[in-house]
């Protein structure tokens, strides 16, 4: 065993070394986010005074990578912008709320609250940095939405499988367990829980309708094989809330890359479509069977009334500050006992919040959700710049466009689900949008250097005068 490991720690150094003299950091931070979901902790742990995986090392070592390439010159660095000050903003106040608190407080079953802000804001803000840095070409965007065509076909293709009980060519084999993760019995993925897969399967989903453009011939044939097996594993997640991120985020790319009269004839059957299935399966999509009992399913629905209930007379008792980053599991407790009203209060005492909004809101007050939000509008502000751009290619397009479609696939997870806990979502999300900031804010840089070559006086001309 020692010999294999001392064999997989050279090839590692080797490629590591490779990797950092020729390779793309855009490409490491897919690698990581392809690392951080099929090889985390539930992979393999390492104890060395502190628990290691895969992942994380994986993640060390792209940072190092980052500091060699800057060092030598091989990044594109990019002005600062507005919406790069809104982010650090936003990671500041969530920091300062940490530790003005008492940050070693956990609730029942509730993460670590520096492990939290770690996972869920620190890690993905090194990925967007990272992202946004890198040299932004044709050939490595594009190189990026054939990975994740790729490796969205492994994620469908396990949800499948996962659906059918055949176990035999599930990889990892840690998916199998039902001791692990959440929503064991719909489809989930190396994730092992249907949220952060559904996340991934829709941002792949939009992956394959644009790499579609750039294959040309090739891209329907493609788009016909990968887009029905994409679907069919976004409904065996049995999952409302990725269902209609999946919808939402494939409409809006739809809807801004159409034109004319078939952009209106998508438009129009999605919109039709999506009320007939509302007024004729309405029954069957509440009282959907998952792997609970139809009594759980009316169940986790009643406490999302009991989260909103809660979240609002928190809301009400600290706007501003809110309780402290983290700190939502303990500090609804006093909550619960609340008579006034007739819901099931109670039921949500051993859960941690089921919004990520509604967690930024009473968590870190009204400073925390307003910087928020600005950060969502400021991301999805820079991606329709992108698009306008009247001198843009169509690959930087593609890359606004994918960044909106993202912003509609999360936003309905975001409304559902806390997806802070992990670095999974979050990476996601901060990578795409790492990639369309770097884009606009490369473009309005030479948009300024053009309008001050305008303003110069010819060389001479003061000579003259």
């Amino acid at each position: 065993m020692s010999a294999l490991i001392a064999i997989f720690a050279v090839a590692a150094v080797v490629w590591g070394i490779i990797f950092t003299l020729r390779g793309s950091l855009l490409a490491g931070c897919v690698i990581y986010m392809v690392t951080a979901s099929c090889f985390g902790p539930n992979f393999l742990t390492i104890e060395a005074g502190i628990t290691l995986s895969l992942d994380r090392i994986f993640f060390v070592a792209l940072v190092g990578v980052y500091l060699v390439q800057w060092r030598l010159g091989m990044l594109d660095p990019k002005p600062l912008t507005k919406i790069d000050g809104i982010l650090f903003a936003f990671i500041g106040w969530l920091t300062i709320s940490t530790f003005t608190h008492d940050w070693h407080v956990e609730g029942p079953g509730s993460t670590p609250i520096v492990q939290h802000l770690l996972n869920g804001y620190l890690i993905p803000l090194g990925v967007f940095w990272m992202a946004r840095q890198a040299r932004h070409t044709e050939q490595t965007v594009t190189l990026i939405l054939a990975g994740m065509t790729a490796f969205g076909a492994y994620l469908a293709l396990t949800g499948v499988f996962e659906s059918l009980g055949m176990w035999s060519l599930v990889y990892p084999t840690y998916i199998r367990n039902p001791e692990l993760g959440l929503h064991f019995g719909r489809a989930r993925g190396p994730m092992i829980q249907s949220v952060s897969y559904g996340v991934y399967l829709g941002t792949c989903l939009l992956c394959v309708y644009l790499l579609r453009e750039r294959m040309k011939n090739y891209g329907w044939a493609m788009a016909a094989m990968m887009g029905p097996l994409l679907a069919a594993a976004i409904f065996l997640t049995k999952t409302r809330s990725v269902w209609l991120g999946a919808a939402t985020g494939l409409l809006i790319v739809l809807c801004l890359s159409l034109k004319g009269r078939l952009r209106i004839a998508v438009l129009g059957t999605a919109i039709a479509g999506g009320l007939v299935v509302g007024v004729m399966k309405m029954d069957a999509i509440m009282g959907l069977q998952r792997e609970g009992t139809v009594e759980d399913t009316h169940k986790s629905t009643s406490m999302r009334g009991s989260f909103t209930y809660v979240s609002w007379k928190m809301f009400l008792d600290r706007p501003l500050l809110g309780f402290g980053f983290g700190h939502f599991v303990t500090s609804k407790l006093p909550y619960l006992g609340d008579r006034s009203v007739d819901m099931r209060l109670e039921d949500i005492r051993d859960y941690s919040h089921h919004s990520t909004f509604l967690a930024v809101l009473t968590e870190t007050g009204l400073i925390g959700f307003a910087l928020f939000l600005a950060l969502l509008g400021g991301w999805a502000h820079a991606a329709w710049r992108i698009i306008r751009h009247d001198r843009a290619p169509p690959w930087v397009q593609r890359q606004g466009l994918l960044m909106l479609g993202v912003l509609g696939v999360v936003f309905w997870q975001m409304i559902g689900h806390e997806i802070t806990f992990t670095p999974l979502d979050q990476s996601l999300i901060y990578c795409v949008a790492g990639v369309a900031v770097g884009l606009d804010a490369k473009a309005r840089a030479k948009e300024r250097e053009k309008a001050t070559a305008a303003w110069r006086p010819p060389a001479g001309a003061e000579l003259a005068r």
